[in-house]
């Protein structure tokens, strides 16, 4: 059963009395520096606001500072007393470019910006590891806090492993989490099966006719007919072409074509995006679409032009700290508190770091009410920020055990 966070904070403080302590005396920093992050979003590969608040902290609190890791990027290093392995923790700094429509005094200030995704979570969490073991210190082995830009990208982890942030010292490990609106506080999830997440592809298709009178179809070729006949064919790939076994999603988010209801656009310009978590369906996938646009755009006099563009790979982990972690969080939360949920066809570029090191990446629950049950990327997402004890001590915990063993 579930435990109360009375009860679960309790097997915590029997069994890390030190990691649960000095959670405690830092959580209220943590969370203010949670709502000035709120309130001072920053796109992907500007956040150069964000990237010096922790960059100050980690060198205040006696970390090896690296700044302008794949362009704005930071990395915190911690050496134990004695050598050992390294573990490296993870956490994305990057904002929306959308509005924030919460009610809080910590409403993003910054005009079409906002942390709907809860990568502020993700940093002031991490940050607040930093300050634990700052405090405790490591006996052995080392802490490496990876601290990355540009994640609703997907550009930034590739950015930051293309500037050596896997070396110098190697990890042995990496651990990244993000917040989950669809879990309540005090509950966790991995995914269960080879795959955590989707691989991402974005695409441009523009079907070219030949624009005319509306009136007389017949002296033109109407590219958004063609283009209609494209879209609805192009669904087949999904429910007739690939193994209804192996998950495809092929959305269509923008169509542009035309100025008036009685002209026919000799333009019809499609944009939209491509998820799948296998390599060989990935592969299948354009070359289809490719083959059903030129095919359907020729039969009627049209040419069409696919750009199609590979953005993150899809995500697998570490099976046994997979395991391990699952064990963890029933020992200390009990066992209701462990979801094993099917794959996310949403992107997360830590895929890029767990194509190289033994990763694990987890959902930490923030739900509580009805304020806090908006999905992320919705204008009103907000967490319970009790949530944020519940990341560092998971966090705190798994390096400790990592680092001890």
């Amino acid at each position: 059963m579930q435990l109360t966070q009375s009860e679960a904070f309790k097997n915590v403080e029997s069994k890390y009395p030190d990691i649960n302590k000095a959670i405690l005396r830092n959580l209220e920093t943590v969370i203010q520096i949670r709502r000035d992050l709120r309130q001072h979003p920053e796109l992907s590969f500007e956040e150069k606001r964000t990237s010096s608040i922790v960059a100050n902290y980690l060198r205040e609190w006696g970390y090896e500072v690296q700044e302008g890791v794949g362009g704005t990027g930071v990395v915190g290093i911690l050496k134990g007393k004695n050598p050992g392995k390294v573990i490296g923790l993870r956490a994305d700094m990057d904002a929306l470019p959308m509005n924030d429509e919460i009610s809080e005094p910590y409403k993003s200030i910054n005009e079409g910006v906002a942390h709907t995704c809860g990568h502020d979570v993700h940093t002031s969490n991490l940050l607040g590891v930093a300050k634990v073991f700052s405090e405790l210190g490591l006996e052995k082995g080392t802490l490496k806090l990876i601290f990355q830009p540009a994640e609703e990208i997907g550009k930034g982890a590739k950015a930051m492993i293309d500037d050596g942030v896997l070396e110098n010292p190697k990890l042995d490990k990496l651990i990244g989490l993000h917040v989950a609106p669809n879990l309540d506080v005090g509950e966790f999830s991995l995914a269960n099966s080879k795959y955590d997440c989707a691989a991402v592809d974005i695409f441009e298709l523009v079907i070219e006719g030949k624009g005319g009178h509306a009136a007389h179809p017949h002296k033109a070729v109407d590219a958004v007919m063609i283009t209609a006949q494209v879209l609805v064919a192009m669904q087949q790939i999904v429910s007739r072409q690939v193994d209804p076994l192996k998950p495809v999603v092929l959305s269509f988010g923008q169509i542009v074509g035309g100025t008036k209801g009685n002209i026919l656009p000799s333009t019809v310009t499609v944009n939209g995006t491509v998820r799948t978590l296998d390599p060989d369906v990935r592969n299948q996938v354009p070359e289809s679409m490719e083959k059903i646009a030129n095919g359907i755009a020729e039969s009627f006099g049209a040419q069409a032009r696919l750009d199609y563009q590979r953005v993150t790979p899809s995500m697998s982990t570490n099976e046994q700290a997979k395991n391990e972690f699952g064990e963890l969080v029933t020992e200390l939360f009990g066992e209701e508190s462990m979801h094993w949920l099917t794959p996310s066809m949403g992107g997360e570029d830590f895929a890029y770091f767990s194509k190289l090191v033994p990763s694990l990446f987890f959902r930490l629950g923030s739900r509580s009410s009805d304020q806090t049950d908006y999905s992320i990327h919705h204008p009103k997402f907000d967490i319970d920020e009790q949530a944020i004890r519940y990341g560092m001590t998971l966090f705190s915990v798994l390096s400790y055990k990592f680092l001890n063993e």
